[in-house]
C-alpha cells in the first residue's frame, strides 16, 4: 500500500510538472506572436552596430549569471522595456565573456547598463538596482538629443 502511496505520488507531481510546463509555454508563444514582450536579444557586435546604426535607443546590460545585484536589476530593467521604452533595443552582454568589449566601453562591473542613442551614450548605471536609480536611467532613453530637430 505505501508503495501504491509512493506511486500515486510520483505520477501526481509529474502530472504537474507537465501542465505547467504546459500552460507557461503556451503563454509565452502568445506573448511572441502578439510582439508584446520587449526580451533581452544576446549580444553580438553585428545586432548591435546595426541597431545603432539605424538611430535606435540601445541598451547594453552587463550581466553576470552569478551576480545578485544583475538578479535584482532584470526584472526591473524587464519592466521598463516593456512598459514605457518598448522602443529600446536591449542586449543581453555575458560579462564574463567580453572582456575586450568591457575594456573598449570601460566597464568595470557587471551590473553595468549602458544606454546609447544612436551612436552617443547618454546614460549609464552600475551596480544599482532601486528602483529610483533604473527609473532615472530609463529617463534618458526618452530625452531629445541636443541638436536634433
Amino acid at each position: 500500500m505505501a508503495r501504491a502511496f509512493r506511486f500515486a505520488l510520483a505520477m501526481a507531481s509529474i502530472i504537474t510538472v507537465v501542465a505547467s510546463a504546459t500552460v507557461g509555454a503556451g503563454q509565452a508563444g502568445r506573448m511572441d506572436q502578439m510582439g508584446q514582450m520587449n526580451d533581452f536579444k544576446p549580444y553580438t557586435a553585428e545586432g548591435d552596430k546595426a541597431a545603432m546604426g539605424e538611430g535606435k535607443t540601445t541598451l547594453l546590460f552587463f550581466h553576470a549569471p552569478w551576480c545578485p545585484v544583475c538578479k535584482a536589476q532584470e526584472p526591473k530593467v524587464q519592466a521598463h522595456l516593456n512598459g514605457a521604452h518598448k522602443e529600446v533595443v536591449a542586449f543581453k552582454v555575458d560579462y564574463d565573456s567580453n572582456l575586450a568589449l568591457r575594456k573598449e566601453l570601460k566597464v568595470e562591473k557587471q551590473s553595468t547598463l549602458i544606454l546609447y542613442r544612436g551612436m552617443k551614450e547618454v546614460s549609464r548605471l552600475s551596480y544599482q538596482s532601486d528602483d529610483a536609480s533604473i527609473a532615472q536611467f530609463f529617463s534618458h532613453a526618452t530625452m531629445s538629443m541636443p541638436g536634433a530637430r
